[in-house]
């Protein structure tokens, strides 16, 4: 009997989706190639897109892996010393959101404790759906290790017919608390709206992009997610910095998410500006070498000259 196949989506940002694609789609086709597993990213101008990958178990924790890997090569840059975790954000219908947690929240401790993973599970659906985005978060492996889990108990619970997908394109691309209060973090389960303190570890070298003009960008992140956010040099390493995130567990999780957004849209004008600069540089080169052409040749001949002489003769 073959065994059964299912089908998990995920919310990806648009500027992540370009390198878990690849170059004429290379990196996506080699991800379906070595996982086995059925993997497409929706089609989307919005800042959202829909990944989706069908398969069976150990064909989807592939996939999942695989695609962590990359989202962390994408954020950790050319900085190898930076091995950031990686943040995924499910979508779960709202029916299988109580079979996932368990009574008392045992079955998401026992998927935290067998993956090494952490989950978030807010208590509201995204706007205008049936489905919560539930984030996980941890290592490439762990990842991998807690979709495996997670698949087992969709199997064993199906979700309802009458599920409303997410589809971002749906509603305005504007952050408003609403949206960011379901978007990704780095925290466990805990059914409470307890306050909760997260450290994350960057490099120094990102900071300026994180606090922005002014302050402009790190005050963004606090006025959006509610959450206190503040920066720390790190005192046995001057190359890496904290940064201090508190709040409720929901705040944490949504100014976690735009921190590594803000990281990721920092390297991508990064590496914009180089391009630029590169390709200017190449087109100077390109002039100076054609006037250089141009002076070993001598001032050009007239036609109107040559036809004169040939009627001369």
């Amino acid at each position: 009997m073959a065994e059964e196949k299912l089908e998990l989506h995920f919310i990806i940002l648009s500027q992540d989706a370009g390198g878990i694609i690849g170059k004429e789609g290379r990196n996506i086709r080699q991800m379906r190639d070595e996982s086995g597993a059925n993997i497409n990213v929706s089609g989307s101008t919005g800042v959202e897109r829909i990944l989706n990958i069908k398969g069976t178990s150990s064909e989807v924790k592939s996939a999942v892996r695989m695609v962590a890997e990359k989202l962390q090569e994408i954020l950790s840059g050319s900085n190898n010393e930076y091995v950031p975790p990686v943040t995924l954000r499910l979508l779960v219908p709202n029916s299988q959101c109580g079979p996932l947690i368990g009574k008392g929240g045992q079955r998401i401790k026992e998927i935290r404790e067998a993956s090494g993973a952490t989950i978030t599970i807010p208590s509201e659906t995204l706007p205008g759906s049936s489905e919560r985005s539930v984030t996980l978060a941890g290592s490439p492996e762990a990842l991998g290790l807690c979709i495996a889990k997670i698949w087992d108990i969709f199997e064993e619970f199906p979700a309802r017919q009458n599920n409303v997908q997410y589809f971002p394109n749906m509603y305005p691309r504007s952050m408003g608390p609403h949206q960011l209060s379901v978007m990704s973090g780095q925290l466990s389960f805990t059914g409470l709206s307890r306050r909760s303190e997260q450290k994350v570890r960057l490099p120094s070298n990102v900071i300026g992009s994180l606090i922005g003009k002014g302050g402009c960008h790190i005050n963004e992140i606090r006025q959006f997610s509610g959450a206190t956010v503040h920066v720390e040099e790190s005192k046995k390493d001057n190359r890496m910095s904290d940064v201090i995130i508190a709040g409720t567990p929901e705040a944490v999780s949504c100014a976690t998410f735009l921190i590594n957004a803000r990281i990721s849209a920092g390297r991508q004008a990064s590496r914009n500006r180089r391009e630029a600069t590169r390709d200017s540089r190449n087109t100077r080169g390109s002039d100076s070498a054609e006037d250089g052409n141009r002076r070993a040749r001598g001032p050009p001949q007239s036609r109107e000259n040559d036809y004169d002489s040939d009627d001369r003769d």
